[in-house]
């Protein structure tokens, strides 16, 4: 991460980063860091106002990446709608996550907000069915298999597809592992945010549910955390400015304070923001408890595949539902082990390497 990809993530938002004082002596540099972390259309959207100045040169390579990232996103907006249909039809509900949806409810322009992949979210018990109807309509078969039956319905996160060239990702909840299991899952498929796209018109997450996703994947998605899901969570305070009460009453229901205070003072302090809402002073003198830090560092760090995991031990009330979980983590069906070229010991021993590691 460097300060001109920083600025470029803060442009249009009151920060005290520079684009005009942001070191960008290598614009091919730069450009690499936006794509990198979804920033292309901020950067295009900077240049055409005439705060990041370019050679000719420099346009046309950045017209070329800007051009093709939204050619993409027709591609992925069409699957979008085909996608939906299909589980429509199913009698499978959806929502409509992430890049697509932020891209056309959280930004003004759309364009500025580029995204790669369809994320949609399905009832928890529906995870199962709904790849498996999509992967008969479109010779789409999953990435792996489950680490054991019936683990994602009860405790997954996603299953993914390929379709088209496109990763389509369907969500039961918002991360893996301990924070995962305590999201209730009843208040996604509150009343939606409806937004129209080419035509048509798709079902969002309502707020505060919208901007808790954001914060879940600013605080435990990537690591370190991309850019754009740091925007992300400053956009939609910003500029939508949900409740506080509303969000911090649903965050508390779902043990996720510690992750929403991480988000927002990762944003404000990397994207220098100088406007601070009052969730903003909220996160800066919120102090997690000792089971909250445990989780935290459990979602972070090369190990968090499996960390996050064994966390998850310590949100599981129910002792049949622990054991089932355990089972399936250190366990995981042959199927899921061939697909990932790995053995019962050797699943074992990478587990421990990277733990210790």
């Amino acid at each position: 991460m460097t300060v001109a990809g920083a600025a470029v993530a803060a442009y249009g938002l009151p920060s005290a980063h520079s684009l005009e004082h942001a070191d960008r002596s290598e614009f091919g540099a730069l450009l690499a860091e936006c794509e990198r972390e979804r920033l292309t259309g901020l950067l295009a959207r900077a240049v055409r106002d005439g705060q990041v100045v370019v050679t000719d040169d420099e346009r046309d390579e950045l017209e070329g990446v800007f051009r093709s990232w939204l050619t993409h996103a027709l591609r992925v907006e069409q699957l979008v709608l085909e996608v939906t249909s299909e589980l429509d039809r199913a009698g499978i509900d959806t929502r409509v996550l992430k890049g697509v949806a932020l891209s056309h409810t959280a930004y003004p322009d759309p364009s500025d907000r580029v995204f790669g992949d369809v994320d949609l979210l399905v009832p928890g018990h529906e995870l199962r069915r709904a790849a498996e109807v999509l992967g008969r309509r479109f010779d789409a078969p999953r990435a792996q298999p489950e680490l054991r039956p019936g683990f994602d319905d009860r405790f997954g996160k996603e299953v993914m597809l390929r379709v088209h060239r496109i990763e389509v990702d369907l969500h039961r909840t918002f991360v893996e592992g301990a924070y995962g299991l305590t999201v209730q899952l009843d208040d996604l498929f509150a009343p939606p945010y409806r937004f129209p796209l080419g035509g048509h018109e798709f079902d969002a997450l309502p707020q505060p549910q919208r901007l808790l996703h954001a914060c879940y994947a600013a605080a435990l998605g990537d690591w370190p955390p991309r850019l754009m899901s740091l925007r992300d969570v400053a956009q939609l305070l910003l500029k939508e400015q949900p409740h506080i009460v509303d969000v911090l009453t649903m965050s508390r229901r779902w043990r996720a304070e510690a992750v929403v205070a991480r988000a927002v003072v990762t944003a404000w302090e990397v994207l220098a923001l100088t406007q601070r809402p009052p969730i903003v002073n909220w996160a800066f003198n919120y102090t997690p408890g000792r089971t909250d830090r445990m989780l935290l560092a459990a979602h972070e760090g090369p190990a968090r595949a499996f960390t996050r995991h064994a966390a998850a031990i310590v949100v599981l009330t129910d002792m049949e539902a622990r054991l089932a979980y355990l089972r399936a983590i250190m366990f995981p069906q042959r199927s899921y082990l061939e697909a990932r070229g790995l053995s019962v010991g050797a699943h074992a021993q990478r587990a421990w390497r990277r733990i210790v590691g």
